[in-house]
């Protein structure tokens, strides 16, 4: 299933925190609200932010993680997000922007999210779409799977 929407940012808050390390593209953190109304999703995310960006060359990269709260194409809970992006030039190539949802994130009626997503910027208008689906946990959880590989990486010499 396709969902998107457009969304606003509320709040941009730089961290404060500056790196003692001199780089080309300088690094940079912030916490981040949006808005997401007038499409499938309805909503709010609170981001957490970092990216490393050159102003005088417009290239850089960034990560982020968002918890979002609200509607999904009419199903509330919540969920959290990732996502990343690479621009060389002022421009994004093809692939260089990721967006996943965190597995077993999703609450209420979003339990059982996952799936892939793009944030699309055009000049300041910016969209989230997500391509999604729902799971019923068919596969469950395999608590012996876990705890074998638990214990093979707990045995590792180099762990």
């Amino acid at each position: 299933m396709r969902a998107s929407s457009p969304f606003t940012i509320d709040r941009w808050d730089p961290n404060g925190h500056a790196v003692e390390i001199s780089t080309g593209t300088p690094l940079a953190g912030a916490y981040i609200v949006r808005s997401f109304t007038g499409g499938d999703i309805e909503g709010r995310s609170e981001v957490l932010f970092a990216g490393a960006f050159s102003e005088e060359h417009g290239s850089g990269t960034y990560v982020a993680i968002d918890s979002f709260e609200g509607s999904v194409l009419g199903r509330a809970g919540a969920f959290s997000f990732w996502h990343t992006n690479t621009m060389t030039r002022g421009r994004s190539g093809r692939g260089d922007g990721i967006l996943r949802i965190v597995p077993d994130s999703g609450t209420g009626q979003l339990e059982g999210i996952r799936g892939t997503g793009e944030i699309i910027a055009s000049g300041d208008e910016h969209t989230l779409v997500l391509d999604i689906e729902f799971s019923d946990d068919e596969t469950g959880f395999d608590a012996d799977v876990v705890t074998e590989i638990a214990g093979e990486v707990e045995g590792r010499a180099d762990a």
